[in-house]
């Protein structure tokens, strides 16, 4: 069925082949997955959205018109997917994970004076981070550590999007003046 158009496939699940579905979402499973560990960064939650994605897919597939390419639509349904389990795991409290501002384990081995310097960065870094104002703290580690594009995030806060690039400029202004403030020997709490 390789040679056989997405149109054509989405004309006979239409019409009740099943096969023709399966199809479908063999050729679109690795680019969905992909984008769902983009999103979540966990491959088993990444795994489950992938294929709630396609179960949704397929439920609602007469609502896709064809104006757009079929991935874009299945990458949007994905999206919903995985910013609705972000959601639900109150994605508030998750804290922001080293790997994120640490350096490469091979450097920080390789140098001790370097793993004690990045650790105390870290150290630091979360200190800032975790003295923002809550709605300041979340969205920064939304975009940051999330990757999660400003749309997508004003979605998840129930939010505009103006008022979230707002939220993640004033975020960054923030944290800046926190990291100066600390270089320079000021001490926050």
């Amino acid at each position: 069925m390789a040679e056989v158009s997405d149109e054509e496939l989405i004309r006979r699940t239409r019409a009740g082949d099943r096969l023709a579905y399966g199809e479908l979402v063999e050729r679109y499973r690795p680019a969905v997955l992909r984008r769902a560990q983009a999103i979540l960064r966990d491959p088993v939650a990444a795994e489950d959205a992938a294929q709630e994605a396609f179960v949704r897919a397929y439920t609602y597939l007469d609502s896709y018109d064809g104006h757009h390419r079929l991935y874009t639509w299945l990458a949007r349904i994905v999206t919903n997917v995985c910013l609705s389990q972000l959601s639900a795991q109150q994605w508030q409290m998750l804290p922001l994970e080293q790997a994120v501002v640490l350096p490469s384990e091979s450097l920080a081995s390789d140098d001790p004076e370097l793993a004690a310097l990045a650790s105390e960065q870290v150290r630091m870094l979360r200190m800032a981070i975790a003295g923002l104002p809550a709605k300041y703290r979340n969205v920064l580690i939304l975009r940051y550590w999330y990757d999660l594009a400003y749309d997508d995030i004003a979605r998840l806060t129930a939010q505009s999007l103006g008022a979230v690039k707002t939220q993640i400029r004033r975020a960054r202004l923030l944290l800046a003046e926190k990291l100066r403030l600390h270089a320079v020997g000021y001490e926050w709490g």
